[in-house]
This record gives C-alpha cells, structure tokens and sequence, in this order.
C-alpha cells in the first residue's frame, strides 16, 4: 500500500506534480519520499528527465544494488542524498543549467513488490542572479539566498561570513540556528557587524537573506551564505561593491 506524503506546502500523490524554480547557478533539491505501513527494502531508483512534451526521457541517475550512479550531462551535478534506507531517494542537482528547464521522474521499486512508486518535478530555471551587488555608503542592502527544496527539510543552520579579499582572513557575520522555544529560530551578528545586520528572510522556506543596513567602505567585499539541512551544504557568494559618496562642493 502506497500512501501519500503531506506537508505543509505540498500535498504528494503519485500524480502530483510539483513545481520548482531556481535560477541559473544554484542547487536544488527534488524529493523523491513515500510511506509504506510494512518494511520493504527500496531496490531500485531510477531518475529521468525530459526537456518537454515530445523530448526522449535522459537518464539523470540510478540507483542498484548500494551504488548510486549519475549519467551523461548530469554525471558531476547529480547526487542521491535521500536515506535509501528509510524509502527517501531524493535527488541533489547542483550548478543548474538553462538547459536544465524540464521534468523530472523518480521511480521508485521494492523488494518482492510489482508497484512502483512515481513522482515527478517540474522545474523552472530562470536567469542566473547577479553575483555583485553596488550600493552607496550608508545605503542598506539585502544580500539573497535561498536553498530551494520541494520537501520539508528545515535548515539546521546558517552562517554569513565576509572577506575583503582573497588572502584576507574570514569574518563572521550572522550565524542562525533554529530553536524550538522561537518560531523564527535564532541569530546572532558578529564583531562589527553586530548591529548592523538582520536575518530577513523565510527560514521556514530555507531563506537565510540578510539585510546589510548603514554600509560603510570597509564594507566592500565577499560575503558567503552557507544552508545547512543535516549534512546538505548550499554555499553562494556575492560580492558588494561600495561607492563613497563624494563630498560637496
């Protein structure tokens, strides 16, 4: 018996379908999950793409006999992070492509069992996000990043840090964890940037952006954003640029 999987945002059926967008660059992750009531092991994850209504169907990756195996374009973008074991075979695509745009099937078979559990994705790529960012000094800004999931898989924590240059040493900006007595979880600012920076964005939706407010010269640089989901990383970098505002004559 195949049962479906609810969440907050997606109701899962084997004729759902799910959407995703992202941007060119980026990572995402498709979830492949269901429910059984017996213990059946998984013995087979098979992941497809195709690209639009008449396309062929491209393998993207399978999984047999404990080893997982990415193919042809995706070969070095696609991993199975999903617990096999506990009937998850999620799928990690990073570095997205425009020519990424499609569908996206998970099959899924069981020991001793001739049905097969399906659920496919839709994902939309849109324009990669620009990865500089030019302000004035005491403008505010909003530094983005999201790590886009289908499932409800809740960041475990998210850190900022920034650097002024590439031999330059790491400054902690913003580090957030959740925490259950709050319902938008903890952070925390650091050393210069204490009272200056503000978690904005949805962590119940993995958006760890960050609003930069009274920027300074000594601001200008790259600030990386690191999403943890369990042992999932999602790191972006951008860089600012700072103008300094000439004095008037």
């Amino acid at each position: 018996l195949l049962l479906p999987l609810t969440s907050i945002d997606y109701s899962l059926g084997l004729n759902d379908l799910i959407e995703l967008t992202v941007h060119v660059g980026d990572s995402a992750l498709l979830g492949c999950v269901f429910q059984i009531t017996e213990e059946k092991c998984v013995t087979k994850v098979d992941w497809m793409f195709s690209s639009g209504e008449h396309a062929k169907d491209d393998y993207v990756l399978y999984y047999y006999a404990n080893l997982s195996v990415p193919v042809g374009r995706f070969q070095n973008r696609v991993r199975l992070v999903g617990d096999v074991l506990r009937n998850d075979g999620s799928l990690l695509l990073q570095n997205v492509e425009e020519a990424d745009q499609g569908t996206y099937t998970c099959e899924i078979r069981l020991e001793k069992e001739s049905l097969v559990f399906k659920k496919a994705v839709v994902l939309h790529v849109l324009p990669e996000e620009p990865k500089e960012l030019t302000v004035h000094v005491g403008d505010s800004t909003q530094l983005g990043c999201v790590f886009q999931s289908t499932e409800e898989k809740r960041m475990t924590r998210a850190d900022w840090t920034f650097s002024s240059g590439a031999h330059m040493k790491e400054e902690v900006v913003l580090c957030y964890y959740p925490k259950p007595s709050v319902p938008v979880g903890y952070f925390q600012g650091w050393g210069r940037f204490q009272n200056r920076v503000t978690l904005v964005g949805d962590t119940s939706h993995n958006d760890a952006s960050i609003l930069l407010q009274g920027v300074k010269g000594s601001d200008r640089g790259s600030y990386t954003c690191s999403i943890h989901l369990g042992n999932l990383t999602f790191r972006k970098t951008t860089v600012l640029r700072v103008i300094v505002k000439e004095p008037q004559s």
